[in-house]
């Protein structure tokens, strides 16, 4: 995809955006919604070096994470006290944890046998560091390489672009259902303002930012 965002220079800095620094709420509270197996294998695109990827795995679930940024990836195994191996798989560099794996490159370089095994996606902060001309090859490359039935945790940010330019992006709701629902029934789980727990943002001039928690579920899948 083409890119105007350096990630590998935003990795870099004392503290990138992306990271939360805990694990995501919505994630902690909507995750049994799903009914997974025991050992499920989730799959979180562009994941960065977040929490949310030792917790998974710390409650049984295999995880599997696409990262551009080794020093994401790194970073995430150095501050979780996790010894990894490390080898060349095609044109990643693949990582390797207890139930943790994670492909150090392109997102797009993902292929299907790589997932097949993937019961849930769990986009916390995926779409919204996905420039706009880029959303749909993004989109269109997901329905490729996950299973057909593969329901969706996703999570957006809604924000007036031009107080705050991004990473991350405001992405509406309207917008993933643009992408998504002709594969997806989207049920919307949580919203709530959030630029009182995002100071750094507020302080660059943004005044309001609304985030998203959204059930996705695949469409002959879905509860009647």
């Amino acid at each position: 995809m083409k890119q105007t965002v350096d990630w590998h220079k935003h990795w870099t800095r004392p503290n990138p955006g992306f990271h939360e620094g805990q694990v995501n709420r919505y994630l902690e509270k909507y995750l049994p919604l799903f009914s997974l197996p025991a050992g499920a294998t989730i799959f979180m695109p562009l994941c960065g070096k977040a929490l949310d990827i030792y917790w998974l795995s710390q409650q049984g679930y295999r995880v599997i994470g696409v990262e551009l940024s080794a020093v994401a990836v790194e970073s995430f195994f150095n501050e979780a006290d996790l010894p990894y191996s490390k080898k060349t798989d095609g044109k990643f560099t693949r990582y390797e944890a207890q139930n943790i794996t994670l492909y150090q490159g392109d997102y797009l370089d993902i292929q299907a046998a790589q997932l097949e095994q993937c019961a849930l996606v769990y986009d916390r902060a995926s779409i919204v560091a996905i420039e706009s001309f880029n959303r749909a090859s993004y989109q269109q490359r997901m329905m490729q390489i996950i299973p057909a039935a593969t329901p969706m945790l996703l999570i957006t940010l809604t924000y007036d672009q031009s107080q705050m330019s991004g990473p991350p992006f405001s992405v509406p709701v309207d917008e993933i259902r643009q992408l998504y629902q002709p594969d997806y029934q989207i049920d919307l789980l949580e919203s709530n303002e959030q630029i009182e727990e995002r100071p750094r943002w507020r302080d660059q001039g943004l005044t309001s930012l609304n985030e998203t928690a959204l059930k996705l579920t695949p469409r002959g899948h879905c509860d009647e």
